[in-house]
């Protein structure tokens, strides 16, 4: 487990064809804490991850690692919101994860067939990728994070195209999967129920614009900002 880190997002824009999708002057994270990030369609959520997992370039600004951990060290885990499948089998699909990771091929074996029995389809482990259905190709995706110890996990609503039964258990998956790596944990959610059932703190965007900050009960039982009173306003929390 790697020594705690912070990353400090600072004067972060991103701007797409003049139009400021982002605008955050200040964010702090913190490594072993869970944050859900919230807000409505179009407030940035994707876009904020995809510039921390390194999947496009902020506009102005950028992010700073605090701590003993060397920033170009860092393991990072980006699963997005519309998940990729190959068209080889799961199982070869959730081992593309760990290439170049120096394991043995007993090694790289045991974990994806771990990974795949925690998220629920180790039975079809022989099927094509591009077979799936949206739910079975979001765990599958899901198992491609856990088959590695990351520092930082960023998913983009995880659960989207999955029934009650499947979302209760990634659910606790992630949370088994933060205490177990000590990783931080951030997760684009458009429900602030589950934000309750997975965060310890809450970030809220709203226009490209943090609204919201704080621990999650406070954020989601008292929201300061008339933005968030809003949002919230449409939800059984």
């Amino acid at each position: 487990m790697r020594p705690p880190f912070r990353l400090s997002i600072e004067k972060l824009k991103k701007t797409y064809a003049e139009r400021m999708v982002l605008d955050i002057d200040e964010l702090v994270l913190d490594s072993g804490h869970a944050y859900a990030l919230v807000g409505p369609n179009g407030s940035g959520k994707s876009t904020l991850l995809k510039i921390l997992a390194g999947a496009i370039d902020a506009s102005e600004g950028g992010v700073v690692v605090h701590g003993e951990s060397n920033p170009e060290e860092l393991r990072v885990g980006f699963m997005p919101q519309k998940s990729y499948s190959f068209g080889f089998s799961v199982f070869r699909n959730v081992a593309l994860a760990l290439e170049g990771s120096g394991l043995t091929r007993s090694e790289i074996g045991e974990r994806v067939t771990s990974a795949l029995d925690i998220v629920g389809i180790s039975d079809l482990a022989d099927a094509r990728g591009s077979s799936l259905s949206g739910g079975e190709a979001q765990r599958m995706a899901l198992a491609r994070i856990l088959v590695r110890d990351l520092d930082v996990a960023l998913l983009d609503e995880p659960t989207a195209s999955m029934d009650i039964t499947a979302t209760m258990l990634v659910e606790d998956v992630l949370t088994e999967y933060r205490e177990k790596t000590g990783c931080l944990l951030l997760v684009a959610t458009h429900a602030p129920s589950q934000a309750r059932r997975i965060a310890n703190s809450i970030v809220m965007l709203s226009e490209g614009k943090v609204v919201e900050c704080g621990d999650a009960q406070d954020v989601l039982l008292q929201p300061t900002s008339a933005q968030g009173r809003e949002f919230l306003s449409y939800w059984s929390v």
